[in-house]
């Protein structure tokens, strides 16, 4: 049984398992899976923004009939909306519990205590952390810092997930040594099994001096500390130019706003590809992800990266890109004018990239994640 609220990676653990004839029940909040009546109104003359969610929510080669979706609406005052209840036969047919960051694990592992569970950790458990930490040092940003109560449930959450798991499964190493500060014992249920991307638009003609981020234009993800390069290199290297893709807030783009920046927005799948193939290197220095799909995409398009660790996707260093230390405006402008201004070191990263992206297609994916819970079952 796979729970997963939302859409994320468009259902392709339930796609990779139904055609392994593991998959024995999705349960989502709203999933459309072949066959579903509902498919069909896509084909409907109906707003654009209407079409775009419903073919997010569609299952490709998932049929309808192994998806249960809906939600339990809560009462005002009675908590938190949740999943649909996993019903009494599926608890009893399924051999165990694959769970988005431990969905609906406590009430599962007390309905099915001698099944297996596998929680995907698909963020570090610490990110809030993070973000209250950049809101302390930029408060003029416009950010909220965590509620006290919030953060408690966080914590609570993350820690009977890692109690009551027999198995983690981590997108990057970043997750696993997040984990790990929370007891040695806990570390012990971490496997490694990265995700892939999909995404990609081949190796493109790099404009050169255009640097791209793509992603929300959060503090989380660093832009804060692209916005203070971009002031170090503005006079020094004008023909260098951030350019941010993703949506945020007004204060954020006001603050993003300088001479040698553009801020796009939200792009669509066209446009993205368009901008990976304009872009001469991908710029990601988050402080907190479980894998960033913008830089497995952005490999794939044979872009070099420059990204810290806790990006989440482990590149190599000085094959594909180069690693940055978080918070270190300085490194990112050295990385940048590094390889703006050695065409052959930003060829021979490209070629890397691309050869590396290899390992996170979408076949490599199924295959090591197929693997890895096949070892658990």
């Amino acid at each position: 049984m796979l729970v997963q609220p939302g859409a994320r990676h468009n259902y392709a653990l339930a796609r990779f398992l139904n055609q392994h004839g593991m998959l024995q029940r999705l349960y989502t909040d709203f999933a459309l899976g072949t066959g579903h009546p509902l498919r069909g109104l896509s084909h409907l003359p109906l707003p654009a923004n209407v079409k775009a969610r419903l073919n997010r929510r569609a299952t490709d080669a998932v049929p309808a009939r192994k998806v249960r979706s809906g939600v339990n609406v809560a009462v005002p005052g009675g908590g938190r909306r949740t999943l649909r209840r996993p019903s009494a036969r599926d608890v009893a047919e399924s051999d165990g519990f694959y769970l988005q960051y431990f969905t609906d694990g406590a009430e599962l592992r007390a309905r099915a205590p001698r099944k297996p569970i596998i929680s995907d950790v698909f963020i570090v458990p610490s990110a809030y952390r993070a973000v209250d930490r950049e809101v302390a040092d930029f408060p003029d940003w416009g950010e909220a810092p965590t509620s006290p109560e919030l953060g408690r449930r966080y914590d609570t959450h993350s820690l009977a997930m890692f109690e009551q798991s027999d198995i983690l499964f981590c997108p990057s190493q970043a997750v696993i040594d997040d984990v790990a500060r929370h007891g040695a014992r806990f570390a012990s249920k971490c496997r490694l099994v990265p995700y892939g991307a999909s995404l990609h638009a081949g190796v493109g003609t790099p404009e050169p001096g255009r640097i791209l981020f793509c992603g929300s234009l959060h503090l989380r993800k660093g832009v804060q500390y692209i916005r203070a390069a971009a002031d170090m290199l503005r006079d020094s290297h004008p023909h260098i130019r951030f350019v941010f893709a993703g949506s945020g807030s007004a204060t954020t783009r006001v603050k993003l706003a300088a001479p040698n920046t553009e801020l796009l927005g939200h792009l669509g799948k066209a446009d993205l590809l368009r901008e990976f193939a304009r872009a001469d290197l991908f710029l990601f220095p988050s402080l907190a992800e479980g894998a960033a799909g913008t830089v497995l995409e952005a490999m794939a398009s044979g872009l070099p990266i420059v990204a810290t660790r806790e990006g989440g996707v482990d590149f190599t260093d000085g094959v594909s890109g180069i690693v940055l230390p978080p918070r270190d405006p300085e490194a990112i402008a050295d990385a940048v004018v590094r390889i703006v201004e050695d065409r052959a070191l930003r060829a021979a990263l490209s070629a890397g990239a691309t050869h590396e992206a290899e390992a996170y297609s979408m076949a490599a994916w199924e295959a090591r994640f197929i693997a890895a819970v096949s070892d658990v079952f």
